[in-house]
């Protein structure tokens, strides 16, 4: 499931095939021809990743933008001999340089951006702070999330103008190794329990990017995931059996979670009125 370690695993391995060459031939399925055409012969700039959306940007400040989401997928091949041609077979990206083809399917966003529309569009202009960043602006990301007090903390997690590139994996470790339940309104979680739960998901986050398989329980054995995936098996800590939910609009992003080891947080005790004068 591509989350934003996959899409700068992938912005990391498609860089050095891309920058610095030029496009020979481009076709996508959603891009008219005659738009497609005129990116033949431009430069690659630079390949990066933002939370979960992966960019291409050209010489001339075009951007091709693609989101995977769950199912999308994206692939290149590079010469094994100096007799390598690029395999022609239908997809619904492809993109090739010298010595490289890039190609991509069932990619539910692939458009390309005009110049200056990277700032302008509001699914990228309005992204909360890359969790990948190298430095994330921690105090922006428990800004926004406080913004959606009325949701619950595991919804709010997804959201990506409030912190980008977590997916259902990483909200449901996150939250599991910082013991909270995932039905807690935002309002009644602290700040410092919201710090906790930013530096926690962007450690994991970066601790993944530099491995093949995605690993958050570090183990000689068993699975790989905490609670990910786990419904119905008895929690590593208490034993406990793992419970997933259903969060969000129908019919909603699936949290896993441990009952007894993730607990609500105790509302402060309402504070009298003062007595009139």
């Amino acid at each position: 499931m591509p989350e934003g370690d996959s899409i700068h695993r992938l912005a990391g391995r498609l860089a050095p095939v891309l920058v610095g060459r030029r496009v020979k031939s481009f076709r996508a399925n959603e891009i008219a021809e005659d738009v497609a055409v005129t990116l033949v012969g431009q430069r690659i700039e630079d390949v990066v990743a933002r939370g979960k959306n992966l960019l291409v940007r050209f010489e001339d400040g075009r951007t091709l933008h693609i989101h995977l989401r769950m199912l999308g997928r994206v692939r290149f091949e590079r010469p094994r001999s100096t007799y390598w041609r690029p395999r022609i077979v239908p997809s619904q990206l492809r993109l090739e340089v010298e010595g490289a083809a890039v190609t991509g399917d069932r990619i539910p966003v692939l458009r390309l951006l005009r110049a200056g529309a990277e700032k302008r569009s509001p699914d990228l202009a309005g992204l909360g702070p890359d969790l990948l960043a190298e430095v994330v602006d921690e105090a922006e990301c428990v800004r926004r999330l406080r913004g959606l007090g009325k949701r619950s903390i595991g919804e709010a997690l997804l959201v990506q103008r409030a912190l980008a590139g977590i997916g259902n994996i990483y909200k449901s470790e996150t939250l599991f190794l910082e013991r909270l339940d995932p039905s807690t309104p935002v309002a009644d979680v602290s700040d410092e329990m919201l710090l906790a739960l930013v530096r926690r998901a962007s450690g994991l986050l970066k601790k993944n990017v530099r491995r093949g398989a995605r690993v958050i329980r570090t183990s000689l054995g068993g699975p790989r995931f905490y609670v990910y995936g786990r419904e119905g098996k008895p929690c590593f800590r208490c034993k406990t059996r793992i419970v997933m939910i259903r969060q969000g609009a129908a019919p909603g992003r699936s949290t896993y979670h441990c009952p007894r080891c993730q607990a609500r947080p105790a509302r402060a005790p309402a504070q009298p009125e003062p007595p009139q004068p």
